[in-house]
């Protein structure tokens, strides 16, 4: 009972990442009884195997931003989601829709996948489609509230709570702090992994032929460190110096390891302080992520 814990994790940004270490459990197994420990360990078992067994990888590596709502509403009714379920019927949402309260609201009571789609598809960018050209937008710390295609990323993201970490982002001076100047980071915290933080590095720049476009730049780092602000010093796990190097790791494919940068546009950003919100999606790069939908709030 006392053993270290064998965990095989996926991480989630900017590209797919497999690794496996070992940690101290956190304090709430440490007060579980005999079958809360079974069960913990059965659904740690079940992360180990899922990565060989359920993960599929289209032979697609890019997406226009023109077809990926045509490509994402087709097969929302077919793939999980993992923090909103899709048991709540599609609504029908006109071109005028420009509310964010509607995309909180179906957030909140856990519509279908097709539904809050529909609902972002619709809203109207404040930035004017120049997100990734607003530091001042995009600064800050950033809570994950709704994500489409999040088990392409992570299986800890799949876990009943208390046990499913919570996820972040990290732009800006929020980054610089952690991770070093021009870079942003990705974290993943609490449930399972308890005050240990989890952080993939990477640089990041606007694309040159659209205001909206941040390309993800390597060199890539996964560390293990605490949680953002504590002040802990993180452990390097893995640094790979570029997206095939990085992939190759993970045991992707050969095509996948040759596939383009991947590249996150900016669909909707707000610019108002804590509370913001903003939505953005993979259009090109990792062939495993390529059509994944992440929505934000800034804390």
């Amino acid at each position: 009972l006392t053993t270290r814990y064998l965990i095989d994790y996926n991480y989630q940004y900017p590209s797919l990442y497999r690794i496996t270490f070992l940690f101290n459990p956190p304090p709430i197994m440490n007060r579980m009884g005999l079958m809360g420990r079974f069960y913990s360990l059965w659904l740690l078992v079940l992360l180990l195997f899922k990565p060989i067994f359920g993960l599929q990888q289209p032979k697609q590596s890019s997406i226009s931003r023109r077809n990926l709502f045509s490509t994402i509403a087709g097969s929302a009714m077919m793939i999980p989601l993992t923090l909103s379920s899709a048991s709540a019927a599609a609504a029908t949402v006109t071109a005028t829709t420009t509310n964010r309260d509607q995309l909180l609201a179906a957030i909140a009571k856990r519509a279908s996948d097709e539904e809050t789609i529909n609902i972002i598809q619709n809203l109207q960018d404040p930035a004017g489609g120049k997100g990734a050209r607003s530091p001042s937008g995009l600064e800050g710390e950033w809570e994950l509230i709704w994500s489409y295609k999040a088990e392409a990323f992570s299986p800890l993201l799949q876990l009943p709570k208390p046990f499913r970490p919570e996820s972040y982002q990290y732009l800006g001076s929020a980054a610089a702090g952690e991770v070093g100047e021009g870079r942003i980071a990705q974290g993943l915290t609490g449930g399972i992994l308890g005050s240990n933080e989890l952080w993939l590095s990477s640089g990041a720049v606007p694309v040159d032929q659209d205001p909206s476009v941040l390309e993800i730049q390597p060199p890539f780092r996964f560390e293990l460190g605490g949680r953002y602000g504590s002040g802990t010093k993180k452990k390097t796990i893995v640094e790979a110096g570029s997206d095939g190097a990085f992939r190759k790791v993970n045991a992707r494919t050969v095509e996948a390891q040759m596939a383009e940068k991947n590249q996150y546009q900016q669909m909707y950003l707000e610019d108002s302080g804590k509370g913001s919100l903003r939505v953005s999606s993979v259009i090109v790069g990792d062939p495993v992520i390529v059509g994944a939908i992440f929505v934000h709030r800034k804390i």
